[in-house]
């Protein structure tokens, strides 16, 4: 059973009750990250996340360490493209406790100079290890040059450059102007009782003042299509095609899901079956709709040697096309295996307390409602043949006329000659 309560400060409180079950997670949402960023204080966002946790004016870090392993639970934060999220998961025991410490930590972290600088050398060696992962680095290349301009084509992380340049100062900007009560979203799932948590909630985050301001619409991004390349010293090159496709709340968002398991999301897709088990020329290549609150793509990726660079790229693009075009249209067997694989991954991880809190916490960011879980099978089972096919072949139109491909492989004519790369690129559009 579901539940959702609104505090007088605006805060939003989402639970779920789950028998049999003695855990409960809990994920506190701030809609608040790099989107909010000024250009020049790239990673403030994944900064302010990081000294969430480095001490109070009542816990230090230590004592937060200690009370953490004391419940047997697991606390952590991370940061994405859309907002901030800090989760943790504990014995039912101890739900008071921690919704009073993430009170705690969301109103009364100190940010002191020391701690400023200790984590922004930590992210700094974070960004560093990074730039020794070419996959990583095609990944973001990607992101960068498809969303050039706009936030969600900025590293989530930001730059060694501009992490070394932030200040104390811009942490506690930051936190003041965007960490408002208006835009956080508590959710909990487990062994709990609806009215218990609002009421920790309410104890604990009473203090946080609404500001009565209204959220202005974001800035929508342009995609930008083209090829971007960068050698390093490796021997092989990984490749990240990018399909501009729809953001996280479209009503075909399903079928999206199901096409990009069909091209590339497991060893039955077409890509790795073809690349893979027939030709032998990658070792791994998936596909994935990655989708944001204002924009959306169809990421294609994997690695091979450079001599084969060409083939492969050649051999993805005519699968695409004949999916858009419908030489290639996808079959009854290929729908029924997506089907399967996707409903069979969206009910393990409802037995899951964790997976169901953040279903609950992005559920109200990007909805504004609770999708049931018999909701999500019954579209994704509902399905048919004409419907996947036509929206391959709209979607995938549409995302070859805006393609991209990021390239980070050795200095070679392969993955440097760009000029043969966009024109061959230009041929499958």
């Amino acid at each position: 059973m579901m539940e959702q309560s609104v505090l007088d400060n605006r805060i939003r409180v989402v639970t779920r009750r789950m028998e049999g079950v003695r855990s409960i997670s809990l994920g506190f949402l701030m809609a608040a990250g790099p989107m909010d960023e000024a250009e020049d204080r790239g990673g403030v966002a994944h900064l302010a996340e990081h000294l969430m946790f480095a001490g109070t004016g009542q816990r230090d870090a230590d004592e937060i360490a200690r009370m953490m392993d004391t419940t047997g639970g697991q606390i952590g934060g991370f940061t994405s493209r859309d907002y901030t999220c800090f989760t943790t998961t504990v014995l039912d025991d101890y739900r008071t406790y921690l919704i009073d410490l993430m009170g705690d930590l969301l109103l009364n972290s100190r940010f002191v100079d020391y701690a400023v600088h200790q984590e922004k050398e930590t992210i700094i060696r974070e960004l560093s290890a990074q730039l020794d992962r070419p996959d990583v680095c095609a990944h973001e290349r990607l992101k960068a040059h498809v969303w050039q301009g706009h936030p969600l084509g900025r590293p989530i992380g930001g730059t060694i450059a501009s992490v070394a340049s932030l200040q104390q100062d811009d942490v506690i900007r930051f936190v003041r102007d965007y960490y408002q009560p208006r835009r956080l979203i508590i959710a909990a799932a487990g062994n709990v009782r609806h009215q218990d948590v609002v009421a920790n909630v309410a104890d604990a985050f009473w203090m946080m003042p609404d500001d009565g301001k209204t959220d202005t619409d974001p800035i929508r991004p342009t995609f930008r299509g083209g090829v971007t390349v960068e050698c390093k010293g490796v021997s092989h090159v990984y490749f990240s095609i990018g399909l501009h496709a729809a953001p996280y709340a479209a009503a075909e968002r399903y079928l999206i899901h199901l096409l990009t398991a069909i091209l590339g999301g497991g060893m039955s897709s077409r890509l790795f079956r073809k690349l893979r088990q027939e030709l032998g020329m990658v070792y791994e290549i998936t596909a994935e709709y990655q989708a944001y609150r204002d924009d959306g793509v169809i990421v294609i990726e994997g690695a091979t040697t450079p001599e084969l660079l060409h083939p492969v790229l050649s051999h993805i693009f005519v699968e695409v096309i004949g999916m858009a075009q419908q030489t290639l249209p996808i079959l009854a067997d290929e729908l029924w295996i997506a089907k399967m694989q996707l409903q069979g991954q969206h009910i393990i991880a409802q037995e899951n307390s964790h997976t169901c809190m953040s279903s609950l916490a992005t559920q109200a960011f990007y909805f504004n409602r609770f999708i049931d879980s018999s909701e999500i099978l019954d579209q994704i089972l509902h399905v048919d043949l004409e419907g996947i096919n036509a929206i391959a072949a709209h979607m995938l139109t549409e995302g070859l006329r805006h393609s991209a491909i990021a390239l980070v492989g050795p200095s070679c004519e392969q993955v440097c000659n760009t000029v043969a790369l966009e024109t061959m690129l230009r041929d499958f559009q």
